[in-house]
């Protein structure tokens, strides 16, 4: 039996590192690892999944530099990894040849540290010296400057204590900073409202100011565009996550608003500059739709002119999802009916030509991007379901295309098909989502299924492949479905705003649309079906649990938020509030009620079984809410409620692999208990 947690103890839970909440964690982590992290069907699941993250012949992703190219690698043999390089010619190769740069195994054991290596800038041109951001479990990071010649920390060089502080390289001896130093330096939502200009060899909190934003504001950065002939410095504020402003930056303190929409947002390419519109845009006699992506001169367009030209305008099927470029092409990444594919755009005469377009059969993603911005070189990444990640690697210039690697597969999926179906929401919307399932599946009411979600901030889910997932889940017989709810941005702007705030209801009535018309086709029923979600997909999950128990055998919730009047008091809360709303108005408070689980929750209601999983490390979406939520329905005598904490992580996974692989195994025997009873 699970024990009463105290009032006392409920908001003990809020702080991460207070003694008594982690005591407590322990706690309920050894409960849930003792039911669902032993016996061989745990083992043998996370040794297919170990084997696939550790694999060596994985696809070892790189960043370009000239004639280098950067990798950070994780396995067996480096737990927290080596970030290395090799000549750009001998990646191509079946076996490169690798120089470590940096060795964070080592690096730990030197310091006595825990550090995770969260990437790298490269001071452009010459690549000799990089900023290294080193984390202890969260987005914050230690940001240090490193010597890429000879290998080693520069120990007069610039340096920031762990912190969300961000900076990007103007010079040498240079940098653009937007400076976390606590207190009046952070907005409400926990980010730099300021950015400077630091020199090397002074003092950080010396550095002169170039712009200060509100401590409302979500956050403020800066940037510099090292476009050869065309290179410009940047700065942005974000008023929310869906608003901001962008100026150029001239001489010390100069800076030029441009002047777009504040819901837009802005790129550029050599003097173009690139607007993505997220809601319709009028200039005098044009409209141009949200969704858009437009391009003028920038010289243009600062001296008042507006003769835009259309890059790409999205239709009831197709949206944009990013671009990337060449040195004089444009890639457009874009998804149809929530599959991705590429066109390959030129601006040439004032005008958009259609170079061409790259798409694959079988519910395949193609995405692109540049290389540099010196050739035309692009690299190409294609992947499905059942398709693993493969590289080509092309030349807009001669027209070539070359595959480069493959990832291995991780299972047979010859005996799987992938297929997409609508369903029909509750005010008529169709909703698509993916089903993979064997060839051979009967449709026979009773077959387990997993029904994975997000629908929030915009965010497509599009094929991807299914990895060791294939071995754990498909192969023993499970059905896996991804539904492309509202509040997602499979179709653009319009499907994301259709479920903000008040419209958060859209999302779970598509969702559940999904999981009804699962059980009409007969490919499971209500005690078979299981749900999961992570994040903003945790709220979803959430909801299902208080709203509607009756459709689920199983519910999964990752790094959730829901206690939602409270969230925006924990951590990066307030900088969601674009997204959900403001429980400090009253009307506001109104709606989110209706949509917070932790308020929701009931003695009274028979709940399906339910695994909350968080990160104490989690600076993002507080631990508090997983914590709290399972707390509450211990208290209200839920028995099958379960709490999982990775101590070492954040919001995303566990640092190491083999953390990682028993996690999702757990998540994974969780699953098969619940549903099939053994």
């Amino acid at each position: 039996m699970t024990q009463p947690v105290s009032q006392d103890l409920l908001s003990q839970l809020e702080t991460p590192e207070d003694a008594a909440a982690l005591s407590w964690v322990e706690k309920q982590n050894k409960r849930t690892t003792d039911r669902f992290a032993t016996g061989e069907r745990f083992q043998q699941m996370r040794g297919a999944i170990l084997q696939s993250l550790d694999d060596k012949t994985n696809i070892p992703w790189g960043n370009h530099y000239r004639n280098e190219v950067y990798n950070f690698w994780q396995d067996d043999e480096h737990p927290r990894g080596i970030w290395r390089r090799t000549t750009e010619s001998s990646y191509f190769t079946a076996a490169p040849e690798w120089e470590t740069v940096l060795d964070v195994d080592r690096l730990n054991e030197e310091e006595g540290a825990n550090w995770s290596y969260h990437g790298a800038d490269l001071l452009h041109p010459d690549y000799s010296r990089a900023l290294i951001f080193l984390s202890s479990g969260g987005d914050a990071c230690e940001i240090r400057e490193f010597d890429l010649v000879n290998k080693t920390f520069i120990p007069e060089g610039f340096f920031l204590p762990e912190s969300k502080s961000s900076v990007s390289w103007l010079d040498e001896n240079t940098l653009l900073l937007a400076l976390d130093a606590g207190d009046d330096t952070l907005t409400t939502s926990g980010y730099p409202r300021r950015v400077y200009r630091w020199t090397r060899g002074t003092s950080p909190q010396d550095a002169p100011l170039i712009y200060a934003g509100e401590a409302t504001d979500m956050a403020v950065s800066a940037w510099h565009d090292d476009t050869p002939g065309f290179e410009r410095d940047v700065v942005h504020c974000s008023k929310d996550f869906y608003h901001g402003q962008t100026w150029l930056l001239t001489g010390q303190n100069t800076l030029t608003l441009i002047a777009i929409p504040e819901d837009a947002s802005c790129g550029f390419f050599k003097d173009w500059l690139l607007v993505t519109l997220n809601s319709d845009w009028t200039i005098a006699e044009t409209t141009w739709p949200a969704g858009a992506l437009l391009a003028i001169d920038l010289a243009d367009f600062q001296r008042g002119e507006r003769n835009f030209i259309s890059l790409f305008t999205p239709n009831s099927r197709t949206t944009l999802q990013g671009y990337s470029s060449t040195r004089d092409y444009l890639l457009l990444n874009l998804s149809q009916d929530a599959v991705e594919k590429v066109e390959v755009v030129k601006i040439d005469g004032g005008q958009r030509h259609c170079i061409k377009t790259l798409e694959l059969p079988d519910f395949t993603n193609v995405s692109a991007g540049g290389i540099d911005d010196e050739s035309n070189r692009y690299r190409l990444v294609s992947h499905g379901f059942l398709q693993p990640h493969s590289l080509s690697y092309g030349d807009l210039d001669d027209d070539t295309l070359s595959l480069v690697k493959q990832d291995p597969a991780c299972f047979d999926a010859g005996e799987f098909s992938v297929t997409q179906h609508f369903a029909l929401s509750l005010d008529g919307t169709r909703v698509p989502y993916f089903q993979v399932a064997a060839k051979a599946l009967a449709l026979s009411g009773d077959n387990p299924t997993l029904l994975y979600g997000y629908g929030g901030f915009e965010v497509s889910l599009t094929p991807h492949y299914l990895d060791s997932k294939g071995v754990t889940w498909l192969q023993k017989g499970g059905v896996y479905v991804v539904a492309n709810i509202r509040g997602g941005g499979e179709y653009g702007p319009a499907w994301h705003q259709a479920a903000l705030k008040q419209h958060r209801h859209r999302a779970w009535e598509d969702f559940t649309a999904v999981a009804s018309d699962l059980a009409a086709r007969k490919v499971t029923c209500d005690a078979k079906l299981a749900a999961q979600g992570g994040s903003n997909g945790g709220l979803l999950i959430g909801n299902m649990l208080t709203d509607y128990p009756e459709l689920f055998g199983a519910l999964v919730c990752e790094v959730p938020l829901l206690d939602m009047l409270n969230y925006p008091r924990w951590l990066a809360g307030a900088s969601w509030i674009a997204e959900y709303g403001d429980p400090d108005i009253a009307e506001e408070r109104e709606w989110l009620q209706r949509y917070s689980p932790f308020d929701k929750v009931s003695a009274d209601v028979d709940y399906p079984p339910t695994l909350f999983t968080t990160g104490t490390q989690d600076d993002r979406v507080s631990p508090a809410h997983a914590r709290r939520m399972v707390a509450r329905m211990q208290q209200q005598g839920h028995e099958n409620v379960w709490l999982y904490e990775e101590t070492d992580a954040g919001h995303g996974s566990a640092p190491e692999n083999s953390q990682t692989a028993a996690h999702q195994a757990m998540i994974e025997e969780f699953l098969w208990q619940m549903l099939t009873g053994k």
